[in-house]
Formats: C-alpha cells, sequence, structure tokens
C-alpha cells in the first residue's frame, strides 16, 4: 500500500533545560523505495506491542484534532501540519524535567479499509561502516530496535465518524512516564478497555467450556487463544463469526451465538450499558497478557520462578488453599535429574 507523505523534524529536551529545540525539515520530498521500508519495520513494531492503547479524541484538546481536519480538508499542507504538531509536542515538555531526543516522523498512508496518518518518535545510532573505496568511516542509521512511542490514526473513520477507536498508541521501553503528555499532545481519550474487554470474554468462554467433555473442553480453550493470539500478532480485532467457525465447522454459529446470549445476559444487570454496546457488538480487541495467562499459570518471587499450563491444575498440580501451597507431580524429566543429582551429593556429604 502506497506511503503518500514522509517526513521527520528532530527534536531535543535536556532535562536540565527548560525547553525543547526543535529543527523541522522544510520539505516532504521522499523516495517511496525507503519510505516503505521504514513504513513496514515501525508497522510491524507498532503492530507487536501489548502496550497498544485504543480511543478517540477527547473534547479537552480539540488543537490536534483541529490541525488534522485542516488538513484533511486540505486548508493546509502536510509539512504545515507536521511542523505544528511537532512545536505543540514540544510545548508539553516546557518547565520539566522529562528527556526527549531524536526525531518525529509523520507518515500518511493509504490502505484498502482506510487511510492512516502516523507519528513515530524514532531515533538514530551510529556504527563504524566500508565506503566505496573501502575505507572505514562512520554512518548514521535508524535504531528500529529503540523506537518510542507510537500513534496510528483512521483518518477514514475520524471523517467519517463510523468508530469509536479510530486512535491507537503506544509507548517503547522507558518511556511510561512521557504518556500522559503524549495524550495530551494527541488529546486522547480511551474508550476500550482491552484487559477488562477480554477477561469477560474468556468468562464466557469458560463458561461455554464446562458443558463440554474434559478433552474436548482443553481443546477447545486451545483453540480460542491460539486464534486470538493470532489475530493480535497482525493487530487485527477478534471477530466472533470467525472465531465460531474456526471451532466447530460443522455448527459454525454455536459459539458466535452463545457469545451474544451471555452478552445479553451482562447488559441485563448492567442497564446503562446500551443494547448496541453490549449486544450488537461482533468483535473485540484481545489482550495479550490475559490471553497468555489464561493457559498458563507463572509467578515468581526472589527465589522460586513457577509457570504451569492451565489445564494441569487439578491434575499434576494441586492446590491447598487453606496454607496456600502447591503439591507437584509428574516433574519435568530434567528437573527431576537435577534434584536427584543434588540429593545423591547430599546424602554422600552426609556419609
Amino acid at each position: 500500500m502506497p506511503v503518500t507523505h514522509f517526513i521527520t523534524h528532530q527534536i531535543d529536551k535536556d532535562p536540565k533545560a527548560p525547553g525543547a529545540l526543535v529543527k523541522c525539515s522544510e520539505n516532504d520530498h521522499f523516495q517511496e523505495e525507503y519510505a516503505a521500508k521504514v513504513m513496514s519495520q515501525l508497522r510491524n513494531i507498532f503492530i507487536g506491542r501489548a502496550s497498544k492503547r485504543y480511543g478517540e479524541f477527547g473534547p479537552e484538546a480539540p488543537q490536534f484534532k483541529g490541525l488534522m481536519l485542516d488538513w484533511l480538508n486540505n486548508k493546509q499542507s502536510f509539512i504545515s501540519l507536521t511542523q505544528r504538531l511537532t512545536k505543540l509536542f514540544s510545548e508539553k515538555f516546557d518547565n520539566t524535567q522529562f528527556e526527549v531526543d531524536g526525531y518525529l516522523a509523520f507518515m500518511a498512508e493509504q490502505l484498502a479499509d482506510g487511510d492512516r496518518f502516523y507519528v513515530y518518535h524514532i531515533r538514530e545510532k551510529s556504527n563504524v561502516a566500508l565506503n566505496d573505496k573501502g575505507e572505514l568511516t562512520e554512518t548514521r542509521f535508524i535504531d528500529f530496535s529503540n523506537t518510542g512511542f507510537a500513534l496510528c490514526l483512521d483518518t477514514t473513520a475520524l471523517q467519517t465518524g463510523d468508530a469509536k477507536k479510530y486512535l491507537s498508541f503506544s509507548y517503547g521501553r522507558g518511556e511510561k512516564a512521557v504518556q500522559n503528555l503524549f495524550c495530551e499532545f494527541c488529546g486522547f481519550s480511551d474508550t476500550v478497555n482491552v484487559e477488562q474487554e477480554t477477561q469477560e470474554f474468556l468468562k464466557i468462554v469458560e463458561a461455554y467450556t464446562k458443558a463440554l467433555p474434559e478433552e474436548q473442553a482443553n481443546e477447545t480453550r486451545s483453540k480460542v487463544v491460539e486464534f486470538c493470539m493470532e489475530q493480535d500478532k497482525y493487530g487485527a480485532a477478534v471477530e466472533f463469526k470467525a472465531l465460531s467457525s474456526e471451532l466447530d465447522e460443522q455448527a459454525p454459529q454455536k459459539f458466535e451465538q452463545f457469545v451474544q446470549q451471555k452478552r445479553e445476559e451482562i447488559r441485563q444487570t448492567n442497564p446503562e450499558q446500551s443494547h448496541a454496546e453490549v449486544v450488537e457488538k461482533t468483535e473485540f480487541i484481545p489482550d495479550r497478557k490475559s490471553l497468555k495467562n489464561y493457559i498458563r499459570y507463572s509467578g515468581k518471587n526472589k527465589d522460586v520462578t513457577l509457570s504451569f499450563s492451565a489445564v494441569a491444575l487439578g491434575g499434576d498440580v494441586q492446590f491447598n488453599q487453606a496454607d496456600n501451597s502447591l503439591m507437584i507431580t509428574n516433574l519435568p524429566a530434567r528437573l527431576l535429574k537435577q534434584l536427584k543429582q543434588e540429593a545423591n551429593m547430599s546424602s554422600d556429604t552426609d556419609a
């Protein structure tokens, strides 16, 4: 899909400085081949993150939205839009001790299901390379592994008003502290709680599998998680209809109908939620962490790390709630070998 616009503006904020230094580019000429490669890498990074949040523009900070609509309605150029957004973002760091460096990369892309506008915080790194004469020289390149915060705006949905989650963003490692500034900058307002929605969905899955034989129930749970994880891998929502067909080819609507029935029961216990919000919803955005925890139990303290399949609980793993203890049988062969070796060594020492 073609990249229609690409431009970067440099930003540098020292934690001891009162404000950020900004150096804006004056043109948005770019080579399509390079822009497509950069876009592909950054999109994969964004999709692969578990820290994504979904929402829309809130009423408290209309500047970002207003500037976007001006550009979409041809009232300003892409260069002007991105320069003004960069300066707007830099102002959020005034009189703060936050640090930021690198570039804000602004991109626009045409897709089959709607156009997208992106903002990425990218950084460079230097290394040594050989030039065409075989001489050592310093080179600088984009450090994709150190990509910072990222925003994706579905501009088609913004203009048509068809969705309440046309805005999504994520942040990179070590950037959690600046996410509030980023939310203020873009006027972001959460409309989707992916963790809560996933937890509610998994409760429905659990209710569905209770009526199945144990082996089929375990297989169904695994299929559900695999399907959801695969959708998450590509940054796509989980459609109940598609998942239902995957679970039972002979009765492709069975699970979908069960989901809608349970969602209706939820609506009846939460009258403040509308019928459309609960029952007519046909998909949800999965939360990766909740999905992983559903099929595995894990945890650690200073001395012990434990992780086991949820299927093992009640079988090879028994939990005693009275004294908060676990009894584990059928230990992994490698662990068992290590324990026996240690036991034999201790016996020899005692002798």
